[in-house]
């Protein structure tokens, strides 16, 4: 098996039996009264207190699903919002996971052009460049706009191949609003997102950028709710692996995932909200918050495995 991103990710699920991404959106307000208790006593608007209850709750869940799940997306933004300091945990969070064995998305949704697009890939991909960071650890792979064109992708695709790494493009998001312009038809009768689809399939085949399992390591953002867009962009998209979000809190389950997946193969599912969070959920009542995070990891894990069989 070769080192490129696709089949580090595509073994990585067959060893863990799930193709489950985590999505680790910390909100400091919905953390569990154990953990950030504390924090709200002394100083809600206390960033440090506040980084430091994120951090330890986001340890503690990488510990509860490394076992179960092959990777991990960290949305930058929920790190971003608390500045420099947010930044610095953003990474060392990003080396957390990779030394518990997860490999992990970046959810940057980079997109720019010409050389700012090659600084952003740069900076998410690629090793630092200073000999004081040597131990920084960047992100397996990373999320990436393409609505400035596909010119702006370019460097994101020359730092995904120098480094071995993956890029996961925004091809039709789970939002409802998504629909006003990636629903949008053409004169040819496809899509926005089709025409899409059919303009990266070009880029997704490039011989450098496909490994011995014959998929990718340019992947397609895909939202799990757009089940009516789903099999046509699969088939525009055939060695592409989709990044599904929207299971759970946004209403998805495993049966609309299905026609994403070729023989049980070519993408992952990401749940956020419902596995960090389980804790609020009724069923899980009475039971620590630990606890209802791996039972709800355990739960997505059944709901998919009709699908990946």
């Amino acid at each position: 098996m070769s080192d490129l991103f696709s089949d580090r990710l595509l073994d990585a699920i067959v060893q863990k039996g799930s193709p489950i991404c985590v999505g680790i959106d910390p909100i400091f307000d919905l953390l569990p009264d154990a953990v950030a208790g504390d924090s709200r006593t002394r100083n809600a608007n206390d960033a440090e207190a506040s980084i430091d209850a994120i951090f330890a709750f986001t340890t503690k869940v990488l510990e509860i699903v490394a076992p179960h799940v092959p990777i991990v997306k960290f949305q930058s933004a929920y790190f971003e919002k608390y500045l420099w300091e947010g930044v610095e945990a953003y990474y060392s969070l990003v080396q957390e996971a990779s030394e518990m064995g997860l490999l992990v998305i970046g959810d940057v949704k980079r997109g720019d052009i010409g050389s700012t697009s090659g600084a952003y890939a740069g900076a998410h991909l690629a090793p630092p460049m200073f000999d004081e960071m040597e131990e920084v650890v960047t992100p397996d792979a990373i999320t990436i706009n393409p609505f400035c064109g596909l010119d702006s992708i370019e460097p994101f695709v020359k730092t995904a191949k120098d480094y071995s790494k993956g890029l996961f493009v925004l091809v039709r998001t789970s939002n409802p609003g998504s629909v006003q312009l990636q629903d949008a038809k053409l004169e040819d009768g496809r899509t926005f997102s089709e025409m899409l689809a059919d303009n990266l399939n070009a880029i997704a085949t490039d011989a450098a950028l496909v490994g011995d399992s014959g998929y990718s390591s340019l992947g397609a953002v895909v939202g799990a709710t757009q089940t009516h867009t789903m099999e046509s962009l699969r088939k525009r998209l055939p060695k592409s692996i989709f990044l599904l979000p929207g299971y759970g809190t946004q209403g998805a389950t495993g049966e609309m995932t299905k026609a994403a997946f070729t023989d049980g193969k070519g993408a992952i599912v990401s749940a956020s909200r419902s596995i960090l969070y389980a804790h609020r959920d009724e069923k899980y009542a009475g039971k620590s918050w630990e606890d209802a995070v791996g039972g709800a990891v355990r739960a997505m894990q059944d709901d998919l495995s009709t699908i990946t069989r």
